[in-house]
């Protein structure tokens, strides 16, 4: 349905507040009504119509100002968690290199406690049969 009274060609001037633009189209519609009252009832109805839609749009864009905010600080927090991340290592992953240097450690002294030839003695058996030690991070196996 078309509208029965037409203010487009009222428009806005830049910077000018909303309130003096509804101002100038309320005096406009005073000027044109002739004593009917419709026009003035059409203007107001389609100005309130204005004010809520740009009362919603502007609390849109300051709930997408806000939302925009919140996201990059949560990507900043998510980035700097990723580098820690990768700079970390998982108690799994440290407690097989614990065993790893412990075992070699056990290796190496048993090897120089042997003979030139390579031939067991007394220490380097004890030292072969020295336990390794137990887990100091986790228990757990890694999943297969």
């Amino acid at each position: 349905m078309k509208a029965p009274y037409n203010f487009d060609h009222i428009r806005s001037k830049n910077g000018e507040p909303l309130t003096e633009w509804f101002v100038r189209i309320i005096e406009w519609a005073i000027s044109e009504s002739k004593g009917s009252q419709g026009r003035i009832r059409y203007a107001l109805h389609q100005l309130e119509r204005m004010a809520r839609d740009e009362g919603i749009a502007e609390g849109r864009r300051e709930v997408q100002a806000r939302m925009d905010m919140e996201t990059a600080k949560l990507r900043k927090r998510i980035a700097d968690l990723d580098l820690f991340l990768k700079a970390s290592v998982s108690r799994i992953e440290a407690e097989e290199a614990r065993q790893k240097a412990a075992e070699g450690m056990r290796n190496r002294a048993s090897e120089r406690a042997e003979t030139k030839h390579g031939v067991p003695t007394n220490t380097s058996d004890a030292i072969d049969n020295l336990s390794l030690p137990k887990p100091l991070f986790t228990n757990t196996v890694r999943p297969k």
